[in-house]
């Protein structure tokens, strides 16, 4: 229940295609569940193949304890 990152532009932020963007939070842990919320701003288009914005570019994420 806390905003972490607004706005973030990970294709402003990444160092280039197929470079890693490594970003490291610090998140508390509560009756071992970690949550990790995404919320798409809704600028753009979800139709594809029109051109746009189509919602967050995150391909994994990595948790260590």
């Amino acid at each position: 229940d806390k905003l972490v990152e607004k706005d973030f532009d990970i294709e402003a932020k990444a160092p280039g295609v197929l470079n890693p963007l490594i970003v490291p939070y610090n998140a508390n842990v509560t009756n071992n569940i970690l949550e990790i919320r995404f919320y798409w701003a809704g600028k753009g288009t979800t139709a594809i193949p029109v051109g746009g914005v189509y919602g967050p570019l995150i391909s994994a994420i990595s948790v260590e304890s």
